[in-house]
């Protein structure tokens, strides 16, 4: 048979341990909040950011931008014509740029504004006919630039 306990006394090293965790908790919610709330938040037209001396600048701070970034076909709200990454306004990570029938235009990773790594950049617009069409393209398309830095 087990007996209900009351609360722990303050000074108990099960109370110190509650509070160290309790306080450890709250912290790391403070460091993951602005990471989850990057995967989360709505990807901002690049349209609206102001560009000086190559740096993307959000319209109201005048601060470098950082987070994903869109852009559409003129006149064409549906169809998306760039999707990307902006940290400290330059472009970071992946980038893609479609062709207007949805095709990948352009596609690879930036660091510090720089192409790195294997690129696609494919010319063709028209989606290929038979699967091997499309890698051959995929593979005749494919530009390696200098290697991308970890991190």
């Amino acid at each position: 048979m087990q007996f209900a306990r009351g609360p722990d006394p303050p000074s108990s090293p099960r109370a110190r341990l509650r509070s160290r965790l309790t306080r450890c908790a709250a912290g790391l919610a403070c460091l993951l909040a602005p990471v989850l709330f990057a995967c989360v938040a709505p990807a901002r037209n690049l349209e609206e950011l102001i560009i000086q001396d190559s740096t993307y600048l959000d319209p109201v701070s005048m601060l470098p931008y950082s987070g994903r970034v869109i852009r559409h076909f003129q006149g064409e709200d549906s169809l998306l014509q760039l999707e990307a990454t902006l940290r400290g306004g330059t472009w970071e990570g992946e980038l893609t740029v479609y062709h207007e029938s949805g095709r990948v235009r352009y596609q690879g990773e930036m660091s510090g504004g720089a192409q790195c790594g294997g690129w696609i950049e494919n010319e063709n617009a028209t989606e290929p006919e038979t699967v091997y069409q499309a890698i051959t393209e995929d593979l005749e398309s494919l530009v390696i630039y200098p290697e991308c830095p970890d991190g």
